[in-house]
């Protein structure tokens, strides 16, 4: 399976449809499967367990499932509008994707669906006293799920929708794909030491966000090719006219184009997937509306500063472990460069607080903190950086008490 199939997968499985429809099915089958089951089970049974109430018992988890279900759908939704309104409408894909409510709503609508379907064949005879004995123990089953399953969702409603949460759900993301960025930072091929001289572009059929490249096949089809191929839009990227994917140190002919153009997985939004200054641009917004004058929490602000620290410095010590492997040598790959990277999760957020010391205070030692972990990697940038802040400060900030200290932090960044 390619990348692209497989992230399209992956997509699907997520989806906050797909483990209700499985869990449908599954009682579906459970249901249909019994009359060819229930023979195995000792006669005995049937003597012991009465089988008037089975139907009774199906009949009141279907009154109420469906009903729970419905409410924990409505949860979902206002907690997917709080979360746009207080972090960030980026956010809200991560939070449709939480396991835990996607396994409590699939429960719900998976007992629902087996109450209906249970009571639909008791009521033509379909079951047996055999069959009923099963259906008994099984529905005994789908109530010890059902409670542990509620009990989580309880447990979960918490924190649904939380601005912590949030974070939290972001600097996942971003942890997990900075790690594969530092695991394989060109993707299996070699570094491009600047932008393509001559060569030919290859354009997408239509602009948008590259969301998944297949660095395996690129890599293949330049053997194939006999030539070099730059890749120049990563994951993220806005790519379109004047913005080509990749360019071709050859004439390619038009299935040449298109299958290099196959190669990418382009759509109108960014994604988490494989792209780690997405996450680090989603975490920055939170930081950044949390400053604006409607929510004024600069705590949220500094919790993003402290959490971008934490990522970095992470991102950093797995860079330095790495040894990447070179699997496609004619295949260019134009790095992400680590100031990108500190501009993507700090640079807003020194324009947004440019008037609140506190949260300047924090960003310059932040901004020290990385200089001081990685100086051949964040040094300049950070540098950079905190004179920009410093200078946002000296104009939105007016009493000296305010600003000395910033200007001592500020000289320190410079001096690592």
């Amino acid at each position: 399976m390619t990348p692209r199939l497989a992230l399209l997968a992956a997509r699907v499985a997520r989806s906050l449809w797909f483990r209700p429809a499985v869990a449908a099915v599954a009682a579906v089958a459970v249901l249909a499967a019994a009359p060819f089951v229930a023979h195995l089970l000792p006669s005995g049974l049937m003597t012991l367990i009465g089988l008037s109430g089975v139907y009774d018992l199906l009949d009141a988890l279907a009154n109420t499932l469906l009903a729970v279900a419905i409410f924990s759908l409505g949860i979902m939704a206002s907690s997917l509008r709080a979360a746009s309104a207080a972090a960030t409408p980026r956010v809200r894909p991560l939070l449709a994707q939480d396991p835990t409510a996607r396994a409590a709503i699939s429960t719900f609508i998976g007992g629902f669906v087996f109450s209906v379907v249970g009571i639909v064949g008791l009521s033509t005879g379909y079951y047996g006293n055999a069959s009923k004995v099963l259906l008994f123990f099984v529905t005994c089953l789908l109530l010890l799920v059902l409670m542990v399953s509620l009990l989580r969702w309880i447990a979960r409603l918490s924190r649904l929708g939380d601005v912590a949460e949030s974070i939290d759900l972001v600097e996942e993301e971003a942890r997990r794909t900075l790690r594969e960025l530092a695991a394989d930072p060109f993707l299996g091929g070699t570094p491009a030491e600047g932008p393509p001289a001559g060569g030919e572009p290859v354009l997408p059929e239509a602009p948008g966000y590259v969301q998944a490249v297949d660095a395996n096949g690129l890599g293949t089809l330049a053997d194939e090719l006999g030539a070099d191929l730059h890749l120049v839009a990563r994951p993220g990227r806005f790519v379109g006219p004047g913005r080509p994917l990749a360019v071709a140190m050859r004439a390619l002919s038009d299935e040449e184009r298109a299958r290099v153009r196959g190669a990418f997985l382009v759509g109108r939004q960014r994604t988490f997937e494989a792209d780690p200054r997405f996450a680090l641009t989603v975490l920055s917004e939170i930081g950044s509306k949390a400053l604006s004058p409607g929510i004024n929490d600069p705590g949220t602000a500094i919790d993003v500063i402290a959490t971008a620290v934490h990522l970095l410095c992470d991102w950093s010590e797995a860079t330095g472990r790495a040894s990447p492997e070179v699997r496609h040598p004619r295949l260019r790959v134009e790095p992400i460069e680590p100031g990108a990277l500190l501009r993507d999760a700090l640079r807003w957020i020194a324009r947004d607080g440019a008037a609140l010391a506190e949260v300047q205070h924090w960003l310059q030692t932040a901004l020290l903190m990385l200089a001081t972990q990685d100086p051949a990697r964040f040094a300049a940038p950070a540098r950079a950086l905190s004179a920009e802040a410093l200078a946002r400060a000296d104009a939105a900030m007016t009493l000296p008490q305010d600003l000395e200290p910033l200007r001592a932090l500020a000289a320190r960044v410079q001096a690592a």
